[in-house]
């Protein structure tokens, strides 16, 4: 990493956080109507107001719901925020003082209010639509007189994204149907040690203070509150507070300046892309589009050159040629002319880069490798050596594709040389490749490299202008954290103390309630496990958000007996809901039934396809190959096995072991690596990658020369034969040949 004199850049990301894209949902009902769009209720203001404390946006929304007659209606309103946000209070005001919600049980029984006659309805109800990581909600309030408004506050919380040294929050548009107006929303924010808020940033819209105003409709809103570094290396805080039973939850932000770097002012950017058979499923329009969105943020005056490589490695011009929109469509054009075939020896692509770079006039380089990170079995170590440059002269900068769901099986592999030269490694999935290319810019800039912190769990790198969050669940007080790693120097950041916050939510809501975050203990007994399993219900019922175990409900205060049973049920007492209109027919708020999730099936390939694939396809061919060396070799015979390293339809890697010479072994490496092996569909399949073994016996019997088939055998990350109702497995018997026919009618079988 070379960096440049140290700036304060202000500048904004424009990559939105995902965030629940259903529609939001407005409808009213009585005992007449049922559930329909609202036209008689409607909200008659929104407002919203966002504290942003560090990277936690504490949020608050108001809702004024109407109902100008004629007749009482009750209301849903189902609606999203942003995933990981926890929903942690709920008010309502009608004619009267505001009532505050209290937690209730995820599941209860429900009652009409005409059998509870010493009490009335119970005037709103907040649940949550699906498991603990959904980010949708449901909002029932009993029926609203005529010429009467209730107001509605809601409050949630939700970490912030650090984004080219911006913290960013998405608020989800509300596309609604029904009567829903524009939120007005005004968002404050303060930094923590070592940096201050210099404006926000709504949209596209750049304010100069750190607070703003903003309106929210039927499109997402991304607000940045831009930031300003006092040095030019990371700054770290640390957010914490108490649980129960002595426990705390940190929330501990990592945030790097936006430092500009030499690289950039590099003569020569070299691609190194892969265009093996696997890429077939990120797309090569996918690869053409971060070809052509790198070069175009790459200085003028550049030289370009290209490498496509998969089994073998090939120069794409030949030559240097100057960075232009025509050299650029040609390396695109020969992206898309390349016929993917099985291999990916990217050490041959780092061979040939070097070759590249050192041809003539040697200049600072930056090495660009596109890739899905399958590259068989190699190691860092092995790039380092083909590579074979030094370290002031190039930057490796590794962009991992990933198709679907999956990450990238050899991202630590291409980290080495990142490591190594300097540079920065950065993996996306193509579903999200268009916003995430719109700071590519970020792609180019220094990068800290080897980050430890302690032994949490963190990114191995951190380039400049981002950041990172982790949640801590800890006992007593957190030991001193050093953030220690090296850019062209040694770094070591202490943690500072940041703005208070209410961080204990979202800290609870990402451990999914699993006790074991309280034990000290690695392997807990009984007893640990038990009091470990108490702090976690103090903690929860000292800072309950909504999830499905949970609900928000505000009780009525009509009737004798109303604030016992308010007394009763805040006391832990059971809860029993009453009603005056029944909930919209989905089997009721708290009991709704819902589809099992489908969740991804192992993609290990069956023996049994592996077996036709070595019988229909390597055996002919390898045949041939037997053939053709035996009239060079007529005693030639043995047993041949194959090691195949497959993973996304592809056969990264072949290794052979056995008689023969080179030309031989060459002709049965071509027909492994010519196997058509079938693509996953990430929809259904996890990834996986498999390791398969198979021999082939060479022989001669009656002048004929003949193969006899072995048994497959595959390793990999999943036990084939272990899997329960996932891959099928068929045990399949030696095959013997018969040499009677010309290719020894191979099949599987008992011995003749």
């Amino acid at each position: 990493m070379k960096l440049a004199a140290p700036a304060a850049l202000l500048c904004t990301a424009l990559l939105a956080l995902p965030a629940a894209m259903a529609e939001t949902s407005f409808t009213e009902d009585n005992q007449r109507v049922p559930a329909a769009p609202t036209a008689q209720i409607f909200e008659a203001s929104c407002d919203l107001e966002i504290d942003l404390r560090g990277v936690l946006a504490e949020v608050a929304v108001r809702q004024r719901i109407v109902n100008p007659g004629p007749d009482e209606m009750a209301a849903t309103y189902e609606f999203d925020l942003p995933k990981g946000a926890t929903i942690t209070g709920l008010s309502l005001r009608g004619d009267g003082p505001a009532e505050t919600a209290i937690t209730i049980p995820g599941t209860f029984s429900t009652v009409d209010v005409s059998t509870r006659a010493v009490l009335g309805a119970d005037p709103a109800l907040l649940t949550a639509l699906g498991p603990d990581a959904s980010a949708q909600y449901r909002l029932r309030l009993q029926p609203i007189a005529p010429n009467h408004e209730v107001l509605v506050t809601t409050r949630y919380s939700m970490i912030g994204e650090i984004r080219s040294s911006a913290i960013r929050v998405v608020l989800p548009g509300r596309a609604a149907s029904g009567k829903l107006t524009a939120c007005r929303g005004v968002v404050r924010a303060s930094a923590g040690p070592g940096a201050k808020v210099a404006g926000i940033r709504i949209g596209q819209t750049a304010i100069a203070r750190s607070t703003a105003a903003f309106v929210l409709d039927a499109t997402d809103v991304v607000i940045d509150a831009n930031l300003a570094f006092a040095g030019k290396e990371p700054v770290m805080w640390t957010q914490t507070q108490a649980l129960a039973d002595g426990w705390a939850a940190t929330l501990v932000t990592v945030a790097a300046p936006s430092i500009k770097t030499t690289t950039v002012q590099a003569r020569r950017a070299l691609f190194v892309i892969d265009g093996s058979r696997s890429m077939e499923l990120v797309g090569k329009q996918h690869v053409s589009q971060v070809i052509g969105t790198i070069a175009s943020a790459l200085p003028a005056n550049v030289e370009l050159e290209g490498i496509v490589y998969d089994r073998v490695a090939e120069r794409v011009f030949k030559t240097w040629k100057p960075d232009s929109a025509a050299t650029v469509a040609e390396l695109q054009s020969a992206v898309t002319r390349h016929v993917p075939q099985n291999g990916s020896s990217i050490t041959s692509a780092f061979e040939l880069a070097h070759s590249a770079i050192t041809d003539g006039a040697r200049a600072q380089t930056m090495v660009i490798v596109i890739s899905d990170g399958v590259l068989g079995e190699i190691s860092g170590q092995d790039l380092i050596r083909a590579l074979d440059l030094k370290t002031s002269t190039v930057d490796v900068i590794a962009v991992v594709l990933d198709p679907g769901k999956t990450e990238s099986p050899g991202a630590a592999v291409l980290r080495s040389p990142v490591n190594l030269y300097g540079g920065s490694l950065v993996e996306i999935s193509v579903e999200e490749i268009d916003d995430a290319l719109q700071v590519v810019d970020e792609w180019l800039r220094p990068s800290w490299l080897e980050l430890a912190l302690g032994d949490l769990r963190i990114p191995a790198s951190l380039r400049a202008g981002s950041g990172f969050t982790r949640t801590v669940i800890h006992r007593g007080s957190l030991s001193k954290l050093a953030l220690t790693g090296h850019g062209d120097a040694a770094l070591k950041v202490a943690s500072r103390p940041g703005p208070s916050a209410q961080v204990a939510t979202v800290a609870l809501a990402e451990i999914r309630e699993d006790a074991s975050a309280f034990s000290t203990q690695p392997d807990p007994d009984l007893d640990e496990r038990s009091r470990a399993e108490r702090v976690l219900t103090h903690a929860l019922a000292a800072h309950p958000y909504v999830r499905e175990r949970l609900a928000y409900a505000v009780l009525t205060t009509q009737g004798k007996i109303a604030r016992n049973r308010i007394a009763m049920v805040k006391g832990g007492g059971p809860y029993e809901r009453i009603t005056s209109v029944d909930d919209p027919s989905d089997g009721g708020a708290g009991s709704t039934v819902r589809a099992p999730i489908a969740r991804p099936q192992p993609s290990a390939i069956a023996k049994l396809t592996l077996e036709r694939l070595f019988r229909d396809q390597l055996q002919p061919k390898a045949y041939a190959c037997y053939q053709r060396a035996l009239g060079t070799d007529p005693k030639l015979a043995g047993t041949v096995l194959f090691e195949l390293h497959l993973g996304r339809g592809e056969i990264t890697l072949v290794n052979l072991t056995g008689p023969g010479g080179p030309s031989f072994e060459s002709c049965l490496k071509d027909a492994a690596y010519g196997l058509a092996v079938p693509f996953p569909d990430f929809a259904v399949n996890a990834d996986d990658q498999t390791l398969a073994h198979y021999p082939l016996t060479f022989s001669v019997s009656e002048a004929k020369p003949a193969i006899i088939l072995g048994d497959a055998d595959s390793a990999s990350p999943l036990d084939i034969d272990a899997i329960q109702g996932g891959v099928p497995v068929k045990v399949r018997g030696m095959a013997y040949p018969n040499a009677s026919t010309p290719l020894g009618n191979l099949r599987p079988g008992k011995q003749p």
